[in-house]
């Protein structure tokens, strides 16, 4: 979509659309480090509807998507700025601290500018940032799941790319398969692999979700997800439509809906070698998330 065209269709939607953020300047001074926490999740994985229902309490901020830290992640893993820190007596350890303090302000900030108390970010490519994000924030940042059946997040991926494997992060499988969508169900299993494996690694930051469960019975499994946030119920979370939303350019589908409505089994019409080429690939990540094969 053409961003004329967005833009066009968010005023439909919602009225004038800004095209910036907006953020209240908050006083050095007045400025207080907040909890950290994130959203983790597949593209297409619905982590978009997850973002508006968490900003829609009233005390967590969740900003568009962030994408900045995978810049910091660039930098803190180059060999060659590190040898040029170390050599302004900057050290591994006092580095995390300045990229902590770097990112954490920025959304501290944005957070408090909204009278809210935590904040979250969204954004799907820091699946393959989970260490990073843990050397940064540490062991009070809280990490939300969520996971989506990946045959449907490969038929989603595929739709968002024109069917041009190139488009998005399943190319690196166009060497292995001539689908599309196959590049992208092993894209989904390698990414749903590597949450799992931080998972396991961190019991008590994580707390899992399935977008199908929550988009289909929201009063019954968002509750205990605030409570392992240690945050009272708010059902106003559950009309998320209604509050104000910081809005970027990947949250366009998500503002046509109203209500939560899970959208499954996109993948029926798929060929059948694709699909069986597919399941193959996805089989045992399907099985560790209790999907049925």
């Amino acid at each position: 979509m053409e961003l004329k065209q967005f833009w066009n269709k968010l005023s439909r939607i919602r009225g004038a659309p800004r095209e910036r953020v907006v953020v209240r300047e908050i006083n050095a001074a007045e400025r207080r480090r907040l909890p950290p926490g994130f959203i983790i999740g597949v593209y297409r994985s619905g982590t978009t509807l997850l973002r508006f229902v968490l900003d829609s309490h009233s005390n967590i901020a969740v900003p568009p998507e962030s994408n900045f830290i995978n810049g910091l992640a660039e930098l803190w893993r180059n060999d060659w700025y590190r040898k040029g820190f170390q050599g302004v007596g900057v050290d591994e350890a006092g580095l995390a601290s300045r990229l902590r303090d770097f990112a954490g302000d920025i959304f501290d900030a944005y957070t408090q500018s909204k009278g809210k108390g935590r904040w979250f970010d969204k954004t799907p490519s820091y699946t393959e940032r989970l260490d990073f994000l843990d050397t940064l924030f540490g062991p009070e940042c809280r990490y939300l799941m969520l996971y989506r059946h990946g045959l449907d997040v490969a038929t989603s991926m595929a739709r968002m790319q024109g069917g041009d494997v190139n488009n998005g992060p399943g190319k690196r499988y166009a060497y292995l398969y001539a689908s599309v969508r196959v590049c992208n169900a092993a894209y989904w299993a390698e990414q749903c692999e590597r949450m799992l494996a931080f998972e396991a690694a961190h019991p008590g930051q994580c707390f899992r979700l399935r977008y199908e469960d929550y988009a289909a019975e929201p009063e019954r499994y968002l509750p205990p997800l605030f409570a392992f946030l240690g945050e009272p119920w708010d059902a106003g979370v559950l009309r998320f439509a209604e509050h104000r939303h910081d809005f970027g350019l990947q949250d366009s589908k998500v503002l046509e809906s109203r209500e939560f409505k899970p959208n499954t089994g996109t993948w029926h019409d798929w060929p059948a070698e694709e699909l069986e080429q597919a399941r193959a690939l996805i089989a045992p990540t399907l099985a560790k998330l209790d999907y049925p094969l």
